[in-house]
């Protein structure tokens, strides 16, 4: 026997005596589901960030069809496979959804009978076996760590009657039918709740104009059918706030000047709405571009007229037009709204046709649900971002004075400050030198000039490179959004005007209001309610106020006008008519015991 005969014996025995070994062995005894009362049931999976992937599996039994919706890390960067791996906003929601599961514990044992899973709404919706028509099917979680190693398997069913925090589950690979407490409102099969909300990630307060293009593109003559081109200034701190800055219509072949009618005005409040519309865009499901596109996009921000290209924009009701010069130019099957911000940042928005039908939108509480908002459907965008200079206000350079020449020195005045140079030196020029404060001036201007032309610059760096950022982010994608967001950005001319509003003095019926002022029933009345005019009496002087002491008197006859006409006395008394201002007369004499009256205060003549 050579050596390798006997070390292949001696591993086969050391195999069988291992077998009999773990065959031998006391048995533990497995635990039962009535055993699993109070316990958890992932006892292994402790921690939610350990969750890398997420895969919830709904079936609507009203279509028959399976939703299958799954978000995970793809190449260190959270994505949704379901959806072309768009970039997901999950981390948090992901840990949120784990921790709502991995700590359930069984509060019940409802049945261990597999044939009992329909009733509780326990049926695995990714069975192959799963028929057109059938009812008691649960949604399945599953949760993965980064080694794809299952963390948590479920199948959650129906709630409890009367008790809507407790659900029916069971393990996926297991038939016992448990009740635990648990929250299953992060376990959303929606797109839009596991993306970033806001796709333009824009300001309203810096939105400064609004271009609405209305058209369509008539394929069989391969032309656009223009309608409108409005163009809308807005101004947050203004009176208005919007302005109509350039109006036209298509009308005979080309654009005429258009004009709005006197009974017309713009229709501020849907402006508004448009605006928080678009600060608040939502999409709700993607498509992704072809390479082509999508590499042409991000690299000069144009679109090339290659077959694939052509084929995936006119799916989706975007078209390459050719324009005057041969040049050609994308656009849509309903025209597209341009929003131009303070930083130059242009946002095109063109709207394609529509991409089937989509979820209703959800009534919220405390609104009521119009038929619009119930259409479900949806309709494709196609975004992009160009940058306009125009929106940045180039700065206004001052102009740089002339410096006067320096006067020619004689020779004694040029020894004479050589003398004194060192003694100069250090010291400020004259402020009576021209010269020196022209030189002054003119280094300030340019100073400030250069500032202001470095800030100017730096703005429209900023704003390209904004635009270069955002064309990243779009260049990959077709956004699909809903009909009522659709309705709530898309706006022609006629969307945007409206009926002035009657004043309150006019009837509702239009016409101008009467004038009753001048009717004979009116004078009357107002005849009536006249004061009556009192009977005439004989003149009565007014009481003389007390003579103000001598002093007084004296400087109230200073200070009295010359040109002031004298008033004059009561007829009634003809004696005092001779007397001159300031004397008294025997009738107006106070008795010898009489006390000097005092001159009176201001307050005292107002009483």
């Amino acid at each position: 026997m050579n050596e390798n005969t006997k070390t292949l014996t001696f591993v086969v025995a050391a195999a069988a005596v291992a077998l009999i070994a773990w065959v031998s062995r006391p048995s533990m005894p497995e635990m039962t589901a009535e055993d699993m009362r109070g316990e958890r049931l992932f006892p292994e999976f402790n921690d939610p960030l350990a969750a890398a992937s997420l895969e919830v599996v709904k079936y609507d039994e009203g279509t028959a069809t399976i939703a299958p919706f799954k978000v995970a890390q793809v190449n260190g960067r959270w994505s949704i496979p379901s959806h072309d791996n768009y970039p997901a906003d999950a981390k948090d929601h992901l840990a949120a959804a784990a921790t709502a599961l991995m700590g359930v514990e069984v509060l019940s044992v409802e049945s261990d009978n597999a044939g009992d899973h329909e009733l509780y709404g326990v049926i695995d919706p990714s069975s192959k076996s799963l028929s057109a028509g059938a009812t008691g099917v649960g949604t399945r979680v599953t949760m993965k760590d980064k080694d794809s190693k299952p963390l948590l398997d479920l199948i959650i069913g129906k709630e409890v009657p009367d008790q809507p925090e407790l659900h029916y589950v069971r393990r996926a690979t297991q038939d016992p039918v448990y009740v635990v407490k648990a929250k299953t409102d992060k376990l959303s099969t929606k797109f839009e709740d596991w993306i970033e909300e806001d796709l333009l990630n824009l300001n309203t307060w810096d939105i400064i104009g609004v271009k609405l293009h209305d058209y369509s593109v008539d394929l069989m003559a391969g032309r656009l059918k223009e309608r409108a081109r409005v163009g809308l200034e807005y101004n947050d701190t203004g009176d208005p706030k919007w302005k109509i800055v350039d109006d036209r219509v298509f009308q005979g072949g080309k654009f005429e000047p258009g004009k709005l009618a006197e009974n017309q005005e713009l229709d501020t409040a849907r402006l508004d709405k448009m605006k928080t519309a678009l600060d608040d865009l939502k999409i709700v499901d993607v498509s992704r571009k072809p390479e082509g596109l999508s590499g042409d996009l991000k690299a000069t921000g144009s679109v090339y007229a290659d077959r694939e290209t052509q084929q995936s924009l006119a799916n989706r009701g975007f078209y390459l037009v050719q324009l005057d010069d041969k040049v050609y130019e994308l656009r849509s099957n309903e025209g597209e709204t341009r929003v131009l911000m303070k930083d130059g940042v242009e946002y095109v928005l063109r709207f394609g046709q529509i991409a089937g039908g989509g979820e209703k939108v959800e009534e919220k509480e405390g609104e009521a649900k119009s038929d619009e908002d119930a259409s479900g459907v949806n309709r494709y965008l196609f975004v992009m971002a160009e940058f306009n200079a125009d929106a940045i206000k180039k700065p206004e350079l001052e102009a740089l004075p002339e410096v006067p020449a320096e006067p020619e020195k004689k020779a004694e005045e040029k020894k004479e400050e050589g003398d004194k140079k060192d003694a100069k030196e250090g010291e400020e020029k004259k402020e009576d030198d021209p010269v020196a404060k022209a030189k002054a001036e003119r280094e300030r201007i340019e100073k400030e000039n250069k500032r202001k032309e470095d800030e100017y610059k730096e703005k429209i760096t900023k704003g390209e490179e904004r635009v270069k950022e955002l064309n990243a982010r779009f260049a990959d994608w077709y956004y699909i959004i809903s009909d009522k967001v659709y309705k709530d950005v898309h706006l022609a001319r006629a969307d945007i005007l409206k009926e002035k509003e009657k004043k309150d003095e006019e009837k509702k019926d239009g016409s101008a209001p009467v004038d009753t002022s001048n009717t004979p029933a009116a004078l009357d009345d107002l005849k009536n309610a006249m004061p009556t005019a009192p009977a005439e009496k004989e003149d009565v002087p007014a009481p003389e106020k007390p003579m103000p002491a001598a002093d007084d008197a004296k400087d109230e006859k200073a200070s009295e006008p010359k040109s002031e006409a004298k008033a004059k006395p009561a007829e009634s008394k003809p004696a005092a008519e001779d007397a001159k201002p300031g004397t008294e007369t025997a009738e107006d004499k106070p008795p010898a015991d009489a006390e000097k009256p005092k001159s009176e205060t201001p307050a005292e003549e107002k009483k």
